[in-house]
C-alpha cells in the first residue's frame, strides 16, 4: 500500500497542469505549453490534469506493485471469511466470555451451533488470554466461575463441556439477562459475546436492553440463524447499547447465518457444518475505527476497488507510453 493511491502515483510519473488567474480575462487559464508534449490524464474526483513524464520502465513497475498488493488484499480477503471468522469475526480481545442463548433451537440446529462454537474454540479462543463460558437457561451453567486462563487443556475442557450440555426448550425471558449480568460482573472480560440462536422473544428484548445499557464492557452480538429482521434489527440495538464507559472502541459485528447440513456418508449421524451469506446480508458497526470483521471487510474491498482502479488507469497510461515511444 506505501505510495500506491491515485494521487501518489501521479505525483510520482508526471505533473500537473497548473492554471492561474488571468485578470484581464478575468478567469483561471490553463497553461499551453505542454499542449502535445506529454500524455494527459484527467482525474475524475476534481478535474485536475496531469502531465505523464514517466517512462515505460516505471509505469510497468508499478503496475506489477499494484498486482501485488491486489493479491495480498484477495489472500487476507479469504482469511477473514473463513472457518470460524465467519462467526465471530476476528477475536481482538484477551480476555472475553461466550453467553451461549440457545432459545428454541431444534436437536439438529443446536448441534451444528456446538459445531460452530468448538470451532471458535479451537480456532480463535486458543489465540486470546482468558475466557469462560456461560448458558442461559432456568438454572445458569457456567463452563467456570470466572475466566481461565486459555491453554491446551482448558481448551478441550471447553469444548467437552459444550457437547455434554443437555437439549432443552426455551428458557424464561429473564434468563438471559441474568447470564449477560453474570458475564459482565467478571472485572476481568474485555467483552463478552452474546450468542443468540434463531429469534428473540418480545418479552426479553427489553429487559435485556435495559440490562446492558450500563454495562462495564462491550457486549459483541452474535445471531445464528433468525428468522425475523427484527430480531437483527433489536441485535443491533443491545450492540449500540451495551458499551463500556471505560472502553474509547466498542466493537459491533451481527451477522446473520445460513446453515446447510449435508450428508457425508451413509450413517445417520453424519454431517458437515457449511456456512454462506444469505442475500441480504446486514452487517452493523458502531466504531469508527475499522477493527471488526465487517469493518475491515468492507475497507479492504474499497481498497482492492480503488487499487483496481489505478491499475486500469496505469494499463492504460503505459499503453499511451507506449505507442508514443514506438
Amino acid at each position: 500500500r506505501n505510495k500506491l493511491s491515485l494521487s501518489q502515483i501521479l505525483s510520482q510519473i508526471g505533473f500537473q497542469h497548473r492554471k492561474d488567474y488571468v485578470t484581464t480575462l478575468g478567469k483561471l487559464v490553463a497553461s499551453r505549453y505542454a499542449d502535445g508534449l506529454f500524455p494527459q490524464y484527467k482525474r475524475a474526483q476534481d478535474g485536475s490534469v496531469y502531465n505523464l513524464t514517466a517512462k515505460k520502465e516505471l509505469i510497468l513497475h508499478f503496475v506489477d506493485c499494484l498486482m501485488g498488493a491486489i493479491e495480498l488484499y484477495k489472500q487476507r480477503m479469504e482469511w477473514l471469511t473463513s472457518e470460524s471468522r465467519q462467526i465471530f469475526g476476528v477475536i481482538q480481545e484477551q480476555c472475553i466470555v461466550i453467553v451461549l442463548d440457545f432459545g428454541t433451537a431444534a436437536p439438529t440446529e443446536f448441534d451444528l451451533c456446538r459445531d460452530a462454537l468448538s470451532m471458535v474454540l479451537v480456532e480463535q479462543v486458543t489465540q486470546v488470554a482468558q475466557f469462560n463460558l456461560i448458558r442461559a437457561a432456568q438454572n445458569l451453567m457456567k463452563w467456570q466461575q470466572k475466566s481461565t486462563p486459555v491453554s491446551e487443556h482448558t481448551v478441550k475442557s471447553a469444548v467437552t463441556w459444550l457437547w455434554k450440555l443437555d437439549h432443552m426448550t426455551a428458557a424464561s425471558h429473564i434468563n438471559s439477562a441474568e447470564a449477560l449480568l453474570e458475564a459482565m460482573s467478571d472485572e476481568a472480560v474485555e467483552a463478552v459475546y452474546y450468542f443468540a440462536v434463531g429469534d428473540v422473544p418480545v418479552d426479553t428484548k427489553q429487559l435485556l436492553l435495559e440490562k446492558v445499557s450500563d454495562g462495564p464492557c462491550p457486549v459483541n452480538t452474535v445471531s445464528f440463524n433468525a428468522r425475523e429482521d427484527e430480531t437483527i434489527i433489536f441485535l443491533k440495538d443491545l450492540s449500540r447499547l451495551g458499551k463500556g464507559s471505560q472502553h474509547k472502541l466498542k466493537q459491533v459485528f451481527i451477522v446473520l447465518l445460513c446453515t446447510l447440513v449435508i450428508s457425508t456418508g451413509t450413517s445417520k449421524g453424519s454431517r458437515k457444518l457449511m456456512w454462506c451469506y444469505p442475500s441480504g446480508l446486514v452487517v452493523w458497526k458502531s466504531s469508527s475505527v475499522p477493527c471488526s470483521l465487517a469493518s475491515i471487510w468492507y475497507g479492504w474491498w474499497k481498497w482492492i476497488y480503488s487499487t483496481w482502479l489505478v491499475g486500469y488507469f496505469i494499463l492504460g497510461i503505459s499503453h499511451v507510453v507506449r505507442i508514443s515511444l514506438h
